[in-house]
């Protein structure tokens, strides 16, 4: 009685685990096709670099390893199917050695990736208010990145030929579309109303990757810590179906 009570208590409990799974599954891999095909996004390098194209198509496998990883440990569970348990128990392990992979490339492949993210911005900050149909997905968000972020360039403002608008602080008499508008008002004001960010905007991408790392490193632990149990459940249901 005990024992089919334990039955019962990991089977239900490993159904909802993978469902969860299921869920989480669809985001990864939506996310990891978003920084593929993504194109407004200017803080996002093109996939000739090596460290992004890597993340991001890792990011779409494991997505697809966790959605048939919520549906076989899903189906296993509920009905019992030790085909779909031992397939899930495979998949996993496969998951998990996935996610090891990726923490040792965040680790390792970190400067790859900053230094490419400075070329590439540099390149378009270069390249700014040149009549290309390609730059003019990237101009607005470099803009209301150092609007909204208080930063001017990538190094400051020396970066930019002409400083534009968003690298300007106004006083609030001004309207805040100022900001993005052209021609920009600003080097028409005196010096009591308009200011040049002191800011770089490379300190600031930096603390926000290194404010965010530690929590993806903390979920992809905690996700560790989940698939390793998963995979002792799976094989305890395993052997439970094999007595009975």
């Amino acid at each position: 009685m005990a024992s089919e009570c334990c039955l019962s208590v990991t089977k239900y409990f490993l159904f909802l685990f993978n469902l969860i799974f299921f869920l989480l599954g669809l985001s990864i891999l939506g996310f990891g096709l978003w920084i593929i095909f993504a194109e407004t996004s200017f803080l996002i390098p093109p996939l000739r670099y090596l460290s992004l194209s890597l993340f991001s198509y890792l990011l779409v496998i494991s997505g697809s390893v966790t959605l048939l990883l919520g549906f076989f440990g899903s189906l296993g569970a509920l009905k019992e199917v030790k085909c779909m348990l031992a397939i899930y128990f495979i998949l996993l392990t496969v998951l998990l050695a996935a996610q090891i992979i990726g923490t040792v490339l965040l680790f390792t492949q970190r400067t790859a990736f900053e230094n490419s993210l400075h070329e590439h911005v540099t390149g378009l900050i270069k390249s700014f208010g040149k009549n290309n149909t390609n730059l003019k997905h990237f101009q607005e968000p470099l803009e209301l990145l150092q609007t909204q972020a208080h930063c001017c360039g990538w190094n400051g403002e020396t970066d930019w030929e002409l400083v534009p608008c968003s690298c300007f602080y106004k006083n609030s008499t001004n309207n805040a579309t100022d900001h993005i508008s052209s021609p920009c008002p600003c080097p028409l004001l005196s010096n009591s109303t308009c200011w040049v960010y002191e800011q770089n905007c490379k300190h600031v991408i930096k603390n926000w990757l290194d404010a965010h790392l530690m929590i993806i490193l903390g979920v992809v632990l905690a996700l560790a810590v989940a698939e390793i149990c998963g995979t002792i459940l799976s094989m305890c249901l395993y052997n439970w179906v094999s007595v009975d």
